[in-house]
């Protein structure tokens, strides 16, 4: 993991040679005191929990953190700071400037869409070792530069690596949600089914499912239901005789006049004008 030289194709991700402009040991007394919404653009920086709890708002979000948790604020993100009121925290903070990752703005290791918070204790020791290590060659008497430079690219790409990671993991999770919930919705749609059913069977909160089926079809789950009910009744009318109530009943309607409603908003027209329509083509 340190042994990464200037020419590595790692470290070719990095367009120039980084630099610590601080790395600090924060003790719960200091970090008792709030720090209110500020911003840098000359440096990125991480931060991690050593102990006790807190709140930190990036770009708006609040966060909840724990000891464990590595937190990385990318230049222009807005961030505040609050300690847990009794313990306070204590914090190992680092700052880095000249930071260029390819394809990126100055100063930034990832894009916006990843999580500025890792709250995985996987990551801890990792990210700790590193962390410790420049914060001790900060201290030494005659601080080695070329060790520093070492570090501080094993740091950067590692938590870029770590974030990326995560994400895609995240990503996965909810498609294979996603997924779960469509077929969950195909075995059910003709019964009386609410996102709460869903939720229910799935032991799940509703705004994670809406969310996770949404990313993964492009539909809220009740505009699937709707539209898997009306694409059945479609079939229906143009490949039996069955009445419009017969099939508004087989494809989950409580009533005729709610499917008409339904399929006349779908489609732009009545079954019957539907199925008159496609039976009179030559």
């Amino acid at each position: 993991m340190f042994k990464i030289g200037k020419n590595s194709p790692v470290v070719s991700n990095l367009e120039r040679q980084p630099y610590l402009l601080s790395i600090n040991a924060e003790n719960r007394i200091q970090t008792r005191l709030a720090r209110m919404m500020h911003v840098h653009d000359d440096r990125v920086e991480i931060l991690q929990m050593q102990s006790g709890h807190g709140v930190h708002i990036i770009d708006g979000k609040e966060y909840k953190t724990k000891q464990g948790d590595i937190l990385i604020y990318n230049a222009g993100a807005k961030h505040e700071e609050f300690a847990d009121s009794e313990n306070g925290m204590d914090i190992l903070s680092c700052a880095i400037g000249n930071v260029c990752i390819k394809g990126l703005a100055p100063n930034v290791l990832f894009p916006k869409k990843y999580s500025p918070v890792i709250q995985n204790r996987g990551c801890y020791h990792e990210v700790g070792t590193l962390m410790g290590m420049l914060h001790t060659n900060f201290l030494s008497r005659s601080p080695s530069t070329e060790l520093e430079y070492h570090l501080l690219c094993s740091l950067l790409l590692t938590i870029r690596e770590i974030v990326m990671r995560e994400e895609s993991e995240e990503e996965q999770k909810e498609q294979e949600l996603g997924h779960l919930i469509q077929s969950y919705i195909d075995e059910h749609y003709i019964e009386d089914i609410s996102l709460q059913d869903i939720a229910d069977e799935l032991n799940m909160n509703q705004y994670y499912i809406s969310h996770a089926f949404k990313s993964t079809t492009g539909l809220s789950p009740m505009q699937y239901v709707i539209r898997r009910r009306i694409g059945e009744a479609q079939s229906y009318l143009l490949n039996t005789d069955k009445t419009v109530t017969e099939i508004a009943y087989i494809v989950g309607y409580n009533s005729a006049s709610n499917f008409n409603n339904a399929f006349k908003k779908m489609i732009g027209m009545s079954p019957q004008r539907y199925r008159k329509l496609w039976r009179n083509q030559p």
